[in-house]
């Protein structure tokens, strides 16, 4: 009786097992990995929180059609607050800058930021980003020292844009590094090629007091880039993950001034340059079963043929620190994500 009771514990536990891990096994034979590389939690609803640095400076090149100093216009902010959802395929964040430090008087901009991002996979292993940052309220600096020149609280930095990528390698989990809606618990890195594309519209309200001045710009960039991402498994629970991108980009825009003395306006169109750019990206992280935490680091830089003829730059350092928890799933939502994921084969 004792040995009978003892089987049927078994085989209870070994189907309960199977159920808990039938549709974890079947998305990996689906979309062709080993399953003793990725553990996923598409069964969780994730929110996470994380306090960083990525606000960048601007560089505008030329303030007046004459001018040959380029001119360097950065934003007094320093930490911005992210908030992030994360569910199965799917990823939304929304992050801002919160005043954190009080303000110096007729020194500094009054700096306010907005960014919104909409992320998901194609496929297991195609992924597209969209995004849109919006900066307002600017200092002007001294290209020689940095110190203040002038405060523009309404100068407005608009940048629309997006990034598609494919990952080479199945058994690399880039959802453990961006999203941790996975685990990597087997080291593993991959090829990821890249294509990114940027619009920025720059508004401004007579930045100068010269005869003719810069009123708006409006620019684009493309860029190209062939990056390679590791995740290091360094025990059951800590992981960390290096990348680099090396790239190649093309930047055009169009200045429209203002001329006082006659009151017209004056359209300048700037050619087409090229720019060579480099991401490294960092990050260490703690994975428990549904509280996680870490820190991510990021170095963007790009080298452009001719400074003087791009019209809206932007090379930045940043890190920040996150922390995050997985909930259960609600059912209204995951029906309705089973239908898409059935209906589109995501």
């Amino acid at each position: 009786m004792r040995f009978i009771i003892q089987v049927v514990f078994v085989l209870f536990t070994v189907s309960l097992f199977s159920q808990e891990n039938e549709g974890e096994i079947n998305h990996a034979l689906n979309h062709h990995y080993d399953i003793n590389y990725r553990v996923n939690y598409f069964d969780k609803m994730i929110f996470k929180v994380d306090i960083n640095s990525d606000v960048a400076n601007f560089y505008i090149p030329k303030l007046n059609i004459s001018d040959d100093v380029q001119s360097i216009f950065s934003p007094n902010e320093d930490l911005k607050l992210r908030f992030s959802f994360d569910y199965k395929f799917l990823g939304l964040t929304y992050s801002y800058s919160p005043d954190f430090t009080s303000e110096s008087e007729n020194k500094t901009a009054d700096t306010r930021t907005l960014d919104l991002s909409f992320k998901f996979f194609y496929s297991d292993r195609w992924r597209q980003e969209v995004i849109f940052k919006k900066i307002t309220g600017f200092t002007l600096q001294n290209p020689n020292n940095l110190t203040s020149i002038a405060v523009f609280n309404d100068l407005q930095i608009n940048t629309f844009g997006g990034k598609t990528f494919f990952i080479l390698n199945p058994n690399f989990s880039y959802r453990a590094y961006e999203s941790q809606t996975e685990r990597q618990i087997r080291s593993a890195g991959s090829f990821i090629p890249s294509l990114s594309y940027y619009l920025n519209n720059v508004f401004t309200n007579n930045p100068n007091d010269s005869e003719i001045s810069l009123q708006s710009i409006k620019s684009w960039d493309i860029l190209i880039q062939a990056g390679y991402m590791y995740n290091l498994v360094i025990d059951k629970k800590w992981f960390s993950t290096f990348g680099i991108h090396p790239g190649i980009g093309m930047n055009s825009s169009t200045n429209y001034y203002f001329n006082y003395q006659d009151n017209s306006e004056i359209k300048s169109n700037n050619p087409v340059t090229f720019n060579y750019n480099f991401d490294f990206n960092f990050s260490l992280g703690y994975n428990h079963k549904d509280l996680f935490s870490g820190l991510k680091a990021n170095y963007k830089n790009f080298q452009y043929d001719d400074a003087l003829k791009t019209e809206v730059l932007s090379t930045n350092f940043n890190i920040g620190i996150y922390v995050g928890y997985r909930f259960g799933e609600v059912k209204p939502i995951k029906k309705f994500f089973e239908k898409l994921e059935k209906k589109y084969g995501l």
